[in-house]
């Protein structure tokens, strides 16, 4: 019985095994052709939609189509033609509510509360030399004062130490650089060169110090025993020590390079010091310069004999508690000097208890256009090509932008993309070695037409000349900063314009510049990309509005396909606007406590944002780079908590931080 048994089982095993198996096979076929089925279904899904899409996706699919066909052609593209067509965005929806103001109703024409620029007096009529007089008129092709020069240089010729506040724009280098010209050239025994400084001027930037040795040395040809001089960052230490040791009479310089040459450089002595100013003085508080001149000044002073004494000048458009400061302490008895009137006793606290906003040249036309950020690539670069065609070719522009990625990004894309005839671009940052910053100014200061791309390293007191439009891309951070950049144009009783950019979410911005008397006038972002659509593609037919405006949208569509190209045609170009947008957002962050209610980085579409740097989409996981790699060291470590004998987890942390592993135990009370 057992061994039948067991011969039937035996003979049974195998045939219900291949049963098993086949049923198995049959059921991997059967799911094998359902996946199969089903995904075939969803590759057809997308085919069936497009069939029947509204107007908004088939003009997506057809602006995928036209992007994928243009980039084939690009050299050097990392182009998959076997992807699918990726849906590009587009520039026109899904875009916040632009919100809708009141034009203003101040005339650019008005004049100025302080007065007119101008006064009724001549070069002629200062106690100057018959030379200096001649060459003022003659060569620098100046003969009527300004306002403020009229009341400073008289001031400053009689010795009396002089804080001067003006607008930017009105000619307060001049006010100083005269009567010291002038004062060293009557000097007798005359002066030589090898005597060392009799003059010393402090400039926070390199291309102001660049500026006012151009001045001064225009100055100084009817005297040419008198030496200019400067001494910057950037320059070889070695050959301003060479300069040093040869002598320079006016000696301008930047903080922090004169402060090293005071402490490394031993033919630099301060001895013979007549004259210090102070230049631009509320930017060099802005920079953090303080300390430097404190201790520049310090050090003049011990190299000075117990009774002598120098005459110190402070140049600002703006006055704030800083600039107060500063005057207390290095100010003797001054004057104070603005464009309405001069004091003969000068109360600080008063002046900047009642001090009103700076008035703005009224020759200046202000302007804000408000933009969707996912707009603002095209609108800038449509406003270039706009202001330049109406020009007729002889424009000059500044565009402002907050950080050198940004100027190094929109400089190589523009510069690409833009190719018009006699339209050059320059771009100007503090990363830029000394000799390219020095070369960027002299050319674009020479050139009839161009655009300069620029941190603020170019807002505080440069004097280009024939610029007609300031361009603030990215908003300053506050109303001083706006009254700096716009500065650069409208100087000298010239005409210049003024725009400023601003997405919705920033529009109550405007509200803070009304509290400081800045009121612009506002262009309509679809004013500027109806320039894109030349006159010659308008039939007599198509000048209703709602064409031009569809012609419009279709040129600044195009013109983003392209900016998109760009970027997507190699690694570099793609590395840059990555860059580029990170710096923005970063910046973003940095703005003053109290503007926080309107540039929160929380306000931000970053997926638009990223639309302005010419990317697809917003780049992720930029910011979490740092953080994962400190995950990652922390994990290659001993881990922070472990188990004690017990099994209760122990962090070595608490506590006294050096004391490590578990925690002695407790040792029971004697009953």
């Amino acid at each position: 019985m057992d061994s039948d048994d067991g011969l039937m089982l035996n003979i049974s095993a195998p045939n219900l095994d291949e049963s098993l198996t086949r049923k198995s096979e049959n059921r991997h076929k059967n799911k094998i052709s359902n996946w199969k089925e089903r995904k075939l279904q969803r590759k057809q899904v997308p085919v069936s939609i497009h069939k029947d899409k509204s107007k908004k996706g088939a003009e997506e699919t057809r602006a995928s189509q036209v992007y994928n066909d243009d980039l084939t052609k690009i050299p050097n593209c990392e182009h998959n033609s076997s992807q699918k067509p990726q849906v590009i965005s587009s520039l026109f929806r899904h875009n916040p509510k632009i919100p809708k103001f009141k034009s203003s109703q101040q005339s650019p024409n008005e004049d100025s509360k302080d007065g007119p620029l101008f006064s009724v007096d001549k070069f002629g009529d200062l106690p100057l030399s018959a030379h200096m007089i001649s060459n003022l008129e003659n060569n620098l092709k100046m003969t009527t004062l300004t306002s403020v020069q009229k009341l400073a240089i008289p001031a400053l010729i009689g010795g009396k130490d002089v804080f001067v506040k003006s607008k930017t724009g009105s000619g307060k280098t001049l006010c100083y650089a005269l009567p010291i010209v002038h004062s060293l050239q009557k000097m007798h025994p005359k002066i030589e060169r090898c005597d060392g400084p009799y003059a010393l001027v402090l400039v926070p930037t390199r291309e102001l110090a660049l500026q006012s040795l151009n001045l001064l040395q225009k100055l100084v040809k009817p005297c040419q025993w008198v030496v200019p001089g400067f001494v910057v960052g950037g320059e070889k230490r070695k050959s301003e020590k060479a300069r040093l040791r040869k002598g320079i009479n006016i000696l301008v310089a930047t903080p922090g390079r004169l402060l090293d040459h005071i402490e490394k450089t031993n033919c630099l002595q301060f001895d013979k010091i007549h004259w210090v100013v102070l230049d631009e003085a509320d930017r060099l508080l802005d920079m953090g310069f303080e300390k430097e001149v404190s201790s520049i000044l310090q050090a003049v002073k011990d190299q000075l004999s117990p009774n002598a004494a120098f005459q110190t000048v402070l140049m600002s458009a703006t006055l704030n508690k800083g600039i107060e400061r500063l005057v207390q302490m290095y100010l003797n008895d001054p004057k104070f000097v603005n464009e309405a009137e001069i004091q003969d006793v000068f109360q600080v606290e008063k002046v900047v208890s009642e001090d009103k906003p700076t008035t703005m040249p009224h020759q200046l036309q202000q302007f804000f256009v408000i933009v969707p950020s996912k707009m603002r690539l095209v609108t800038l670069a449509a406003f270039i090509l706009w202001k330049y065609q109406d020009t007729r070719h002889s424009c000059k522009m500044i565009v402002f932008l907050s950080s050198r990625d940004s100027v190094d990004f929109h400089h190589s894309l523009f510069q690409s993309i833009l190719q018009i005839d006699n339209l050059k671009l320059f771009k100007l940052h503090g990363n830029m070695s000394q000799t390219e910053r020095t070369e960027v100014f002299k050319d674009y200061s020479s050139c009839a037409a161009g655009v300069l791309l620029c941190t603020d390293v170019a807002a505080r007191g440069l004097d280009l000349p024939n610029v007609n439009w300031i361009i603030q891309y990215n908003t300053p951070g506050s109303a001083v900063d706006y009254i700096h950049r716009v500065g650069r144009t409208a100087r000298i009783g010239n005409e210049g314009q003024a725009l400023l950019f601003l997405t919705p979410s920033e529009a109550a911005y405007l509200e803070t510049l009304a509290e400081n008397n800045i009121r612009p006038n506002e262009i309509l972002v679809t004013d500027v990309l109806c320039c894109l659509v030349p006159s010659t593609n308008l039939k007599s037919k198509d000048k209703k509005k709602d064409i031009i405006r569809k012609l419009s949208q279709d040129a600044a569509t195009d013109l983003q396909l392209k900016f998109e190209q760009f970027v997507l045609s190699s690694k570099e170009n793609t590395k840059a606007a990555k860059q580029a947008y990170q710096s923005f957002i970063r910046s973003y962050a940095t703005f003053p406590s109290s503007l926080k209610h309107i540039f929160h980085i929380k306000n931000l579409h970053l997926g638009h944002v990223a639309k302005a740097f010419a990317l697809r989409d917003a780049p992720g996981g930029m910011f979490h780079q740092g953080k994962q790699q400190n995950k990652k060291k922390k994990t290659s470590k001993k881990p922070l908590i472990k188990p004690s004998k017990r099994g209760h987890p122990i962090d070595e942390h608490d506590g006294d931080k050096s004391t490590s592993g578990p925690r002695p135990k407790k040792r029971k009370k004697k009953q």
